[in-house]
């Protein structure tokens, strides 16, 4: 066979698929344009694919609710209180449509498949925590300050949060734990992952990886219990000094100081208010309150992507610091209530349930944690409001749906074949 017929021959094949998904899952660290053009690849070759091997439509409850979301964002136009932005929002957001109708074109990802795009991705967060431990380290000869380590400082030789960093690192890390026949290179890197994670402090991180210890001991019951309890106590132990760390202790300590009565309560804030984290976000949800009961908001919204001004206008009414003005609710849950109305609200809830109901269904323990992962990120930022947040999510929601279910390797007819084998033998 000839060098070309080889090339076309693997550009056929569903395992090239895969490499065009980790292609945009590793290019998000790098900005806008390189993760557009890679998911538009993605889907031009998906489309070639599913023609040249003529693949139906399949019809799957998990693929349609994004599907509906994004239809419903597009209704809001007519009523939107800033169509301009709406029209922006709706090119912004066209992945919600255009990703989950591209899986229902292609058939189920095989455990070899769905490996690839896990596997590689991985290997290139490896890479970006390397760069990033190098850039501090070169900048920590410079500054002699510690604090290149942590936080935003960490990544800001590509101007990232460290909020969206911890969210990718972390998938990278439940994917290593989720391995059933670890390495010992597989266990380095999963310290190595955490260490990444600890140094980057995101709060809500270091409560979803409390939470992962537990599943994951709960999903993880046929496995040597020992082993499971030797990782579970070193990932605990390093929790436990990490979050006791200067950077990360401080943080936590600095959040206690919320007045969360007050922020409720107060009318006009002023130049020197000690904002928290938790406070602004309780801000947030104060003007949201507001925002339902006076400007009706509850069944339709204000359109998407248009209550920036209405945002800012309560903004100015508290005399909170300028910065604030340009905020987002830093809540999924509240942005969507907020720009969609309810049906919005219920349609993103409908589908977290239907993605846990079937991860808990296969005790799954990488899917489970994607359901917790994003459950929780939702609390504390409007991840689908942002590129990196929405392909991440979208593309992880549909690879998990479009993977097979109690064993991802197998079909409903083979797994009862191998039943049958089993018990024959």
């Amino acid at each position: 066979m000839s060098v070309v017929n080889k090339i076309k021959a693997f550009i056929n094949r569903q395992e090239f698929l895969s490499y065009l998904i980790t292609l945009v899952l590793s290019t998000l660290l790098i900005g806008y344009a390189p993760s557009s053009i890679a998911m538009g690849v993605f889907v031009f070759f998906s489309v070639r694919y599913s023609v040249i091997h003529k693949n139906k439509i399949k019809v799957d409850i998990t693929l349609i609710l994004p599907i509906l979301l994004y239809l419903l964002y597009g209704l809001t136009l007519f009523w939107s209180v800033n169509q301009s932005g709406t029209k922006i929002g709706l090119e912004k957001t066209v992945v919600l449509f255009v990703i989950p109708l591209t899986f229902s074109l292609l058939p189920k990802f095989s455990k070899k498949n769905y490996n690839i795009v896990f596997r590689y991705f991985t290997k290139i967060n490896i890479l970006f925590g390397l760069f990033f431990l190098i850039v501090a380290i070169v900048n920590f000869f410079k500054t002699r300050s510690l604090s290149v380590f942590t936080y935003h400082e960490l990544v800001s030789v590509f101007n990232l949060s460290a909020i969206y960093v911890s969210l990718i690192f972390s998938i990278s890390l439940f994917y290593l734990l989720s391995k059933k026949n670890k390495s010992t290179k597989d266990t380095i890197l999963i310290l190595f992952f955490l260490v990444l994670l600890l140094l980057l402090s995101s709060k809500i991180m270091m409560f979803i990886l409390l939470i992962g210890i537990f599943v994951y001991a709960f999903c993880n019951k046929s496995i040597n219990r020992s082993k499971i309890k030797l990782l579970i106590v070193a990932i605990a132990t390093i929790l436990i000094i990490g979050i006791a760390s200067i950077s990360v202790k401080d943080r936590f300590l600095f959040e206690k100081t919320t007045m969360f009565n007050e922020i409720l309560t107060k009318e006009k804030f002023g130049g020197v208010y000690p904002w928290t984290g938790s406070s602004i976000r309780l801000l947030q949800l104060r003007i949201l309150k507001e925002q339902i009961e006076e400007d009706a908001i509850f069944w339709k919204g204000f359109g998407l992507f248009a209550s920036k001004e209405n945002v800012k206008k309560r903004h100015l009414k508290f005399n909170t610091y300028k910065t604030f003005h340009e905020y987002n609710y830093h809540n999924q849950y509240a942005q969507m209530f907020s720009e969609i109305g309810i049906f919005g609200l219920i349609l993103l809830i409908s589908m977290l349930i239907v993605a846990f109901i079937k991860a808990f269904k296969t005790k799954d323990f990488f899917y489970i944690m994607f359901c917790v992962v994003f459950s929780l990120m939702f609390l504390t930022e409007s991840l689908l409001w942002r590129q990196k947040g929405l392909f991440l999510f979208i593309i992880l929601y549909c690879i998990f749906s479009r993977t097979y279910s109690t064993d991802r390797s197998l079909d409903k007819n083979q797994r009862q074949l191998k039943t049958v084998y089993v018990k024959i033998k």
